[in-house]
């Protein structure tokens, strides 16, 4: 089943024991989240998106079922958004991927926990 960006709150709320709301655009264009350990990789998505869960990270994603459209953006014209809600420096938007389901969500988590 498909996961929205609404679900993908819901369920990150769940686990504030591995993840933090790190920061929230003034538009809530996207909301930011940073892994509590790792190299504490940082990702961004749409919170109110009902047509997927569309996500930017700072570290190239892996490659697990249900992650897909997996594309390098660094470099190239992104929102202003996505600047606000990045930490900067290696914490910046550099990929986009589309997160299929709430199991592939948490196993993207688990694998940059494992960094």
């Amino acid at each position: 089943m498909k996961i929205t960006g609404k679900e993908a709150v819901i369920y990150l709320n769940s686990i504030q024991d591995r993840i933090v709301l790190h920061l929230k655009d003034n538009t809530d264009k996207f909301w930011s989240y940073k892994l509590k350990s790792g190299k504490k990789t940082e990702f961004a998505f749409d919170p109110v998106t009902s047509t997927g869960l569309f996500v930017r990270v700072d570290r190239e994603p892996p490659q697990i079922a249900g992650l897909s459209d997996v594309q390098r953006i660094s470099g190239k014209d992104v929102s202003t958004a996505l600047g606000r809600v990045f930490s900067g420096g290696l914490h910046k938007a550099n990929y986009q991927v589309t997160i299929e389901n709430q199991a592939a969500l948490d196993a993207f988590i688990s694998y940059y926990e494992s960094l």
